[in-house]
């Protein structure tokens, strides 16, 4: 079942969720191949976050298809926010939170929707979908990459030293063209790949799961006058958990508008430096 958690509460819908995913893959591919090759010369990835629960049957297809679209195709950036509203279904996500739901939250309202479901994937911070169909997200890519970006990003990483918890992060930005008044914000997401969770409760109990791309830390780096275009940079220093590798942890630098909540000019690097 696929979860759906809107103005008037929870709504299981029927979904036949392995055929949406096998079609997915291949339209997927298809248009992914068009868009390399027709984006705008910059060919900035488009960023794809998709949010996902332990808790919800329907989302394993959703995770899988984003790994595979990360492995096999530079157009996109996949990042996973795991929300905690179903926490209460009988399992607890370990790599939930709710700063992840509220950030859905946000985008339900600037998209007018009726409510947060899972699994669901924004692409760009303007098109939305279920997470699993595959067809859609290839046609929001086609379409994101078919658009001139605001601006574009570039970001370097290293560590304090040998083994550190520290990350020491420079992100370049580079604004384009004016995009009215207000500002805009230089978001980094820390992101980790090969997590492995065994799943005790809920509709996927018993179930082994391995997830990428799922976002550990997300936090704004600096602001930009969208009236100003030019150059920008910033150097950062962010705290590592010891919990997370080392050795599969990356780093993705976008540019997003409060407002409106799209996405241009994303960058990302994987696995973070090791001096």
């Amino acid at each position: 079942m696929r979860s759906f958690r809107g103005r008037f509460g929870l709504v299981p819908w029927i979904v036949s969720v392995a055929t949406v995913a096998a079609i997915g893959f291949s339209l997927f591919h298809k248009a992914a191949a068009f868009s390399e090759t027709n984006g705008p010369a910059d060919g900035a990835p488009v960023v794809l976050e998709l949010f996902t629960s332990e808790g919800c049957s329907s989302c394993p297809p959703a995770d899988a298809l984003l790994s595979d679209l990360g492995s096999s195709t530079k157009s996109v950036i996949p990042l996973a926010y795991h929300v905690d509203y179903w926490n209460h279904l009988g399992w607890s996500d370990p790599f939930s939170s709710h700063q992840w739901s509220e950030r859905q939250s946000e985008y339900v309202q600037a998209l007018n929707l009726d409510g947060e479901y899972t699994p669901q994937t924004v692409i760009g911070g303007r098109w939305q979908c279920a997470g699993s169909d595959g067809g859609s997200i290839a046609h929001a890519v086609a379409s994101a990459r078919s658009t001139s970006p605001l601006g574009r990003t570039s970001i370097q990483t290293s560590l304090a030293a040998a083994g550190s918890r520290k990350l020491q992060v420079k992100v370049n930005a580079q604004l384009l063209s004016t995009a009215g008044p207000g500002r805009l914000v230089v978001m980094l997401a820390i992101y980790e790949n090969g997590l492995v969770s065994k799943i005790g409760g809920g509709e996927n109990s018993g179930r082994e799961i391995t997830y990428d791309y799922t976002v550990r830390k997300l936090l704004p780096a600096f602001e930009l006058d969208a009236t100003q275009p030019g150059s920008f940079a910033q150097e950062m220093t962010i705290d590592l958990d010891r919990s997370w590798s080392l050795d599969h942890l990356g780093v993705a630098a976008f540019i997003q508008d409060p407002r409106s909540l799209r996405i241009d000019g994303a960058s990302s690097e994987y696995p973070i430096a090791k001096n």
